[in-house]
């Protein structure tokens, strides 16, 4: 039993690391190129890089593997936070395509938000379980 309980301890925090990773992504890409353009932040521009988008969509992929996935298939058997964290993902790609910027923004952070949505709800769904 305490082994359950330290493993639905573990899911939870990656959640919550998810939930925050995923909320920072969206702010990150719906705030910075404001930033960068009105403000004299311009030496930040650096963070506008597509190495670091990367990192956050490799992230959103192992905690999607290491959270989500064993919370569906080991505890609650619920599809709803893999479904939505599947559509995250969907945005996201769709966002990659590039048409324009405006396009690239708006569906990253849907994406995003629908990320951190599907952690959130596993995050829930545990606590319920404890």
């Amino acid at each position: 039993m305490t082994h359950k309980v330290n493993n639905t301890s573990k899911n939870n925090t990656l959640d919550l690391i998810a939930l925050s990773s995923s909320l920072i992504c969206a702010i990150h890409c719906a705030i910075f190129p404001i930033l960068l353009s009105l403000t004299s932040l311009s030496s930040l521009y650096f963070l506008n890089n597509p190495i670091i988008e990367w990192i956050f969509i490799g992230l959103g992929i192992v905690f999607l593997l290491t959270s989500l996935w064993p919370s569906y298939k080991n505890k609650d058997h619920k599809t709803k936070p893999l479904i939505i964290a599947g559509l995250g993902f969907v945005f996201i790609a769709i966002g990659r395509l590039h048409f324009t910027h405006l396009w690239e923004i708006i569906n990253t952070v849907i994406g995003a938000v629908l990320l951190a949505l599907a952690h959130y709800m596993n995050w829930k769904l545990l606590r319920l379980r404890l």
